[in-house]
């Protein structure tokens, strides 16, 4: 009886480990990816490009608010779903939804930055909007990325306003805003374009701007102009999207394929390297499908979204999660009537390691799990 009471007991700790059900003195995180979370006033977050600032034990999401007419199928154009079909749309606009004032159209005149902040991934605040239409110039507003500087605690925030030659860089005394700018002209070094980006800050409190091209540049002390081009690399081929990390000592570069906010997303390049100096090594894409591809589908990709982020949470355990945040560009079509484009869903993804510091394919998955 007391060999056969053992046996059950081992195989019910086996089971638990398997469905990943054994909270070892933390808390489990479920993240959906087929509903947006929800405010504390019952509302779905605002989303569209995105960041995440982790700080004191908070984490704040930075979302590009990309307004209330639905999103753009492009997949039935003579460019397929990545392309840019916004002018000549295979499906005629919503009224009201044409223009650049508040449309469907992507690259409108109307973005504002909200910011939202949670400590547990289910409550979820909303701050309100921290960099309002009257606190940048007028143009296309782009792709926000915010750091903590410690040397002067101030947040900094680095954000596209097209037309542009440079970066806007703005700052604010408290996480969410309001952000005053500070520069809407900012010029990089290195032969890449002015476009996608990401900030990342080092261990060491310094931070860095990787953007399209793909440079790596070192920001001053304060973290509002460039100091030094450190490396640049390129992807298999085009690219863009960029976000920066470090696991252990390695640093991580991901870029994807050119996606026009489109539907179906993007895959996911691996660049990987033991210094900002490089060399950078491929590590792969482990974004993509196995089926063939088709320019006319939206399943070429497992996520689905393009990619926007990736930021850790350590867990009471010792372990460090690596969240892959992306953007299901256009997935309110699918609802009826077709739902705001500032309400597509998001998706997150916990990365898995090899013992070489390489990783592995991306599984679809409706939900992210993860101990804190």
């Amino acid at each position: 009886k007391k060999i056969f009471t053992t046996m059950a007991a081992m195989a019910l700790i086996a089971l638990l480990f398997a469905c990943g059900r054994l909270v070892t003195g933390g808390t489990d995180v479920v993240l959906s990816n087929t509903k947006l979370p929800v405010d504390t006033d019952g509302n779905k977050i605002i989303m569209g490009e995105g960041d995440v600032l982790a700080h004191n034990g908070t984490y704040y999401f930075y979302f590009n608010d990309w307004g209330s007419c639905p999103g753009v199928d492009c997949c039935a154009s003579s460019g397929g779903c990545a392309s840019c079909c916004f002018s000549d749309p295979p499906h005629p606009y919503q009224p009201g939804c044409a223009n650049l004032t508040n449309g469907s159209d992507p690259y409108g005149y109307y973005h504002q930055i909200v910011t939202y902040s949670t400590t547990d991934f289910v409550t979820w605040h909303n701050l309100g909007v921290s960099l309002p239409l009257s606190a940048r110039r007028p143009g296309e507003l782009m792709r926000p990325h915010v750091l903590y500087n410690a040397n002067t605690s101030m947040f900094v925030m680095w954000y596209e306003i097209r037309p542009e030659s440079g970066y806007a860089v703005a700052v604010s005394p408290v996480p969410q805003g309001p952000f005053k700018t500070l520069n809407t002209d900012m010029k990089m070094p290195g032969k890449g374009r002015i476009g996608d980006f990401d900030l990342f800050m080092d261990n060491d409190g310094t931070a860095y701007h990787v953007r399209t091209g793909f440079d790596i540049v070192k920001l001053s002390p304060n973290y509002t102009w460039p100091m030094e081009h450190m490396s640049s690399f390129q992807s298999p081929t085009g690219a863009e999207a960029p976000v920066m990390f470090r696991r252990n000592d390695l640093y991580y570069v991901f870029t994807g394929l050119d996606c026009c906010y489109c539907l179906g997303g993007s895959n996911i390049f691996v660049q990987y390297s033991s210094s900002l100096n490089g060399p950078w090594k491929f590590g792969g894409d482990i974004g993509s499908n196995p089926t063939p591809f088709d320019k006319h589908s939206p399943n070429n990709f497992v996520t689905k979204a393009q990619e926007q982020k990736v930021f850790s949470v350590p867990s009471e355990n010792g372990e460090t999660n690596f969240i892959w945040l992306g953007s299901q560009w256009n997935s309110g079509l699918s609802e009826t009537p077709p739902g705001p484009r500032n309400h597509d869903l998001l998706y997150f993804t916990k990365l898995e390691f090899n013992s070489n510091g390489t990783i592995q394919h991306v599984e679809y998955s409706e939900n992210c799990t993860f101990t804190m």
